[in-house]
C-alpha cells in the first residue's frame, strides 16, 4: 500500500536539551510503520468490517443447504495382473511421461459421457424427476412428455450427474478417489458405487472388445506371412534347380556354410579343399627343400640321417673291428700276406656298402623333395583350372543366398506371429482386469458442505482485503499531513520544530518547564540559528485556515524570546478574528486597527505586560476593510518605528486561505513562519497557502508542527517517534 508524502525522518537542531529526531529507521521500518498508522486510524472501520464479513459467514453456513460427499478407492495399474505368465509387463518398462499420460486418462474415462450414461441406467435415474427433486434442481419441461422432453431431462441428469461428481489420485499413488456429492447421503452412497462398477465393467468390456479385434488382426496377418514364406521358399528351390546349384554343406549334412552365410557349391567346396591341399603342398616342399638344400652341402657320411640309420651304424662298426685286425696283421706281417691282403679286402669292402647306402638315404631325400615339388606344381594347376569355374558361380550363390534370406526372415515373422496369436488366443479366455476396488462408498455421517471454519477462514480473507481497499481508499480521499516527514517532502520546507498536543487542557505556557514550553524553546532556537545573525528581527507568524493554533504559537514564542532577555512585541495583526488580547487578559478596545485608522499614536498603541521584556499591541476595533488598513503606508512606518524600540516584533496575522492579509504582511516583515496542525489539512490546502505567500513575496522560513500526537494518528509516543521534551533530575 503507498501512503503520498511518506519518508524516512529528517533531524531538527533542538535547544535547552530538548531531544531530536532521530533518523536511524530504514525505509522499509518507515513504510511498515506508515501503513501500521493508518490502519489504526480507520481501526474501528476495520473492525466492522471484520465483524461483518464473520457475521455474514456464520448465517451463510446456517442457511446453506446441507451437502453430503460419499468416496469410494480406486486401485489403478497400468497392467493387469499377470493369469497365464504370457502376458507382457509393459508396466516396468513405461516411462513416467507415459504412466502419466495412462492415469490422466483413466480419469477422463470416470468423467466420459459412457460411463455417466450408464450410471445413470444402472440407478434408475432417467425414470421420473426423483433424482432431480433430491438434488434440488427443477426439471426441464416437466410437463412435456414428448421424446424431445425427455431428452431434454436425461441430458439435465447427465449434467447434474457430471457436475456433483468428482475423481483424483490420491497424493503421488494410483488411488483414485471417487466422490459424489448431494443433499442426500443415501444417494450419494449409492451414485458413488454406481460410478465404481461402471467403471469396473466399462474396463473388462473394452478390454474384453480389444482382444477380439487383435485376434482378428493377427489371423489375418498369420494368412499372408504363411503364403509369402511358401512364395520365398519356392523361388529358392527353383533358382536352385534352374542354375544347378547344389550346396556341398548340407548335402554332406554337416551344415557348412561359406562366408556370410552363403550356401557352399561343389566347386567351391573342392575349391577350398584344393586350397587347403595346396597350402599343406607349399608347406611340406619347403620343408623338403630345406632338407635337401642341407644335405647336399655336406660329406655323405656326415648326414644325419646316415648317421642315425641302424644299417650304417652296425657296418660303421663292423669296419672298425676290420680295421682294427687289419692293423693288427699289418704290425706283424708283410702288406703282400694273404691274411693281411683279405683283412684290407673285408675294409675296403664294408667301406663300398657303406657309401653305397648313404648315397642311397641321400637319393631318398633328393626324391623327397622332388615328390614335394611335383605335389605343388599339380595343386597349382588344379587350383587355376576351379578358378574360372568358382567365379561364375559366385553371382549365381549370392543371387540363391538373397532369395534364402527373405526365407529366413519370412519365417521368423510367420513364427512370431504364431507365438503372438497363441498367446493372445489363450489370454482372451481369462478375464484379468486392472482396477480393484479399496474401499465401497459408505454413507456420510456428517455434512461435506458448508465447512463452518472454512466459511470464515474466506470471510477473514475477505475481511482483510476490504479492509486494506478501504484503507487505502480512505487515506488517498481524506489524506492529512500528521508527521514531521510528510510536511518536509510535501511543502519542501524547513520544520522548525514540533509540539506535542497538551497533556491538559490547563497546561499553562508560562510554566517553563511544561512540555509545550519546551517545544517551543526548540522552535526559537531553529529560528535563531537561520543566520549567524540570529534570529529575524521581524517574524510573521500564520496558518493555513483558523482554529490551527497560529495565535498559541504566536504567544509561546513571544514568552520564549523574552525569557532569553530580548526586548519582544507582539502585535495581533489578525483584524478580523483577535486572541493576543485574551492570553493577555485584557480587552480588545484601543489597537492597531485605531492607529491604521489615525485615532490614536504609537505610544497610545503599545501595552505592557506581566512578563518581563514583553510588550503587545491588540487588534482593536474590527473594522469593515481590514485589508484595506494593512496595505496602507502607515504600518510600514509603525513597524520601521518598532524595530528600532523591540529586539524581536512578532505578528500574528490572520490565515491565508481565502484572505488576503496575511499575504499584504509577509511582504513586509523578515521571515514569516507557517503553522500546520496535525491531521487537520490536506497536502494541496498547505501548498496553495504556502504558494500564495510566495506568489505575494514573502519570506517563508520554515513550519511548525502543532498539536502532533503520534498516539491518535497511529505512530505511537513522541519517544517512539523520535521527539521526547521531558528531561529531568533523577532521585538516586
Amino acid at each position: 500500500m503507498q501512503f503520498p508524502f511518506s519518508a524516512t525522518p529528517t533531524p531538527v537542531a533542538s535547544a535547552n536539551g530538548a531531544a531530536v529526531p532521530l533518523a536511524t529507521e530504514t525505509q522499509s521500518s518507515g513504510s511498515l510503520r506508515e501503513i501500521w498508522a493508518a490502519l489504526y486510524r480507520s481501526r474501528f472501520w476495520v473492525i466492522g468490517i471484520f465483524v461483518g464479513c464473520i457475521l455474514l459467514a456464520i448465517a451463510a453456513s446456517l442457511l446453506t443447504t446441507r451437502l453430503y460427499t460419499a468416496t469410494a478407492m480406486v486401485e489403478v495399474r497400468q497392467e493387469a495382473e499377470k493369469v497365464l505368465g504370457t502376458e507382457q509387463d509393459r508396466e516396468g518398462g513405461a516411462s513416467r511421461l507415459d504412466t502419466d499420460r495412462f492415469l490422466q486418462t483413466q480419469l477422463d474415462i470416470v468423467r466420459s459421457r459412457t460411463i455417466t450414461d450408464t450410471v445413470a441406467q444402472s440407478a434408475g435415474l432417467y425414470r421420473g424427476t426423483t433424482f432431480l427433486d433430491a438434488m434440488h434442481v427443477t426439471p426441464e419441461n416437466d410437463d412435456d412428455q414428448s421424446s424431445a422432453g425427455r431428452d431434454a431431462r436425461r441430458e439435465q441428469v447427465l449434467r447434474v450427474l457430471r457436475k456433483n461428481m468428482s475423481v483424483k489420485y490420491s497424493g503421488t499413488t494410483r488411488i483414485a478417489v471417487l466422490s459424489f456429492t448431494s443433499p442426500d447421503p443415501r444417494l450419494s452412497a449409492k451414485i458413488a458405487n454406481a460410478y465404481v462398477e461402471a467403471f469396473i465393467r466399462g474396463n473388462l468390456a473394452r478390454k474384453a472388445g480389444s482382444s477380439v479385434y487383435a485376434l482378428d488382426f493377427l489371423r489375418g496377418q498369420l494368412r499372408e506371412a504363411q503364403e509369402r514364406l511358401a512364395r520365398s521358399e519356392q523361388a529358392v528351390v527353383d533358382y536352385a534347380r534352374r542354375t544347378r546349384i547344389v550346396d556341398a554343406g548340407d548335402a554332406a549334412g554337416s551344415g557348412a556354410s561359406g562366408e556370410n552365410g552363403r550356401p557352399q557349391s561343389l566347386i567351391t567346396a573342392q575349391l577350398v579343399q584344393l586350397n587347403q591341399a595346396y597350402s599343406t603342398a607349399i608347406a611340406d616342399r619347403i620343408q623338403a627343400e630345406q632338407k635337401w638344400s642341407q644335405v647336399s652341402r655336406l660329406p655323405v657320411i656326415n648326414i644325419s640321417e646316415v648317421l642315425a640309420n641302424p644299417a650304417i651304424q652296425a657296418l660303421l662298426e663292423r669296419r672298425a673291428q676290420l680295421e682294427a685286425q687289419y692293423k693288427q696283421q699289418l704290425s706283424t706281417r708283410q702288406a703282400d700276406y694273404p691274411g693281411v691282403s683279405e683283412a684290407r679286402a673285408q675294409v675296403q669292402e664294408t667301406t663300398r656298402q657303406i657309401n653305397t647306402l648313404a648315397g642311397n638315404i641321400r637319393a631318398g631325400i633328393k626324391n623327397q623333395y622332388d615328390v614335394a615339388n611335383a605335389r605343388e606344381r599339380q595343386l597349382s594347376n588344379e587350383i587355376d583350372k576351379l578358378k574360372s569355374d568358382t567365379l561364375s558361380e559366385q553371382n549365381q550363390g549370392i543371387e540363391l543366398s538373397i532369395l534364402r534370406r527373405e526365407a529366413d526372415t519370412n519365417r521368423q515373422q510367420y513364427e512370431a506371429l504364431l507365438r503372438r496369436f497363441n498367446a493372445l488366443n489363450a489370454e482372451s479366455g481369462v478375464q484379468t482386469n486392472n482396477l480393484s476396488v479399496i474401499d465401497q462408498a459408505s454413507i456420510p455421517d456428517r455434512p461435506s458442505w458448508p465447512i463452518l471454519p472454512l466459511n470464515i477462514a474466506v470471510s477473514l480473507i475477505m475481511a482483510m482485503a476490504l479492509s486494506a481497499f478501504f484503507v487505502f481508499l480512505r487515506e488517498q480521499l481524506f489524506y492529512r499531513l500528521r508527521t514531521p516527514d510528510e510536511i518536509t517532502h510535501a511543502l519542501d520546507l524547513q520544520l522548525l520544530g514540533v509540539v506535542p498536543s497538551a497533556d491538559s487542557a490547563k497546561e499553562d505556557l508560562s510554566d517553563v518547564k511544561s512540555t509545550q514550553s519546551e517545544a517551543y524553546a526548540s522552535v526559537r532556537t531553529s529560528l535563531s540559528l537561520l543566520s549567524r545573525d540570529g534570529a529575524p528581527r521581524s517574524i510573521m507568524v500564520t496558518s493555513s485556515q483558523q482554529g490551527e493554533g497560529k495565535s498559541t504559537a504566536s504567544y509561546a514564542l513571544a514568552l520564549a524570546f523574552a525569557r532569553l532577555g530580548k526586548r519582544v512585541l507582539l502585535v495581533d495583526v489578525d483584524l478580523r478574528r483577535p486572541n493576543v488580547h485574551r492570553f493577555f487578559g485584557v480587552k480588545n478596545t484601543v489597537g492597531l486597527s485605531n492607529y491604521l485608522s489615525g485615532q490614536i499614536s504609537v505610544d497610545q498603541l503599545i501595552r505592557s505586560t506581566d512578563q518581563s521584556q514583553l510588550d503587545i499591541v491588540v487588534a482593536g476595533d474590527i473594522p469593515p476593510n481590514p485589508a484595506e488598513l494593512l496595505n496602507s503606508t502607515r504600518i510600514v512606518d509603525l513597524f520601521t518605528d518598532l524595530l528600532t524600540r523591540y529586539d524581536i516584533v512578532l505578528l500574528d496575522s490572520a490565515p491565508v486561505l481565502g484572505l488576503a492579509d496575511a499575504v499584504v504582511l509577509s511582504n513586509i516583515v523578515e521571515a514569516t513562519v507557517f503553522v500546520i496542525q496535525s491531521a487537520k489539512n490536506s497536502p494541496q490546502t498547505v501548498q496553495n497557502a504556502v504558494k500564495r505567500l510566495r506568489q505575494g513575496g514573502g519570506s517563508i522560513v520554515g513550519a511548525i508542527l502543532v498539536k502532533f500526537d503520534p498516539g491518535r494518528s497511529g505512530y505511537g509516543t513522541n519517544t517512539d517517534y523520535g521527539y521526547s521534551y521531558e528531561y529531568s533530575a533523577r532521585d538516586d
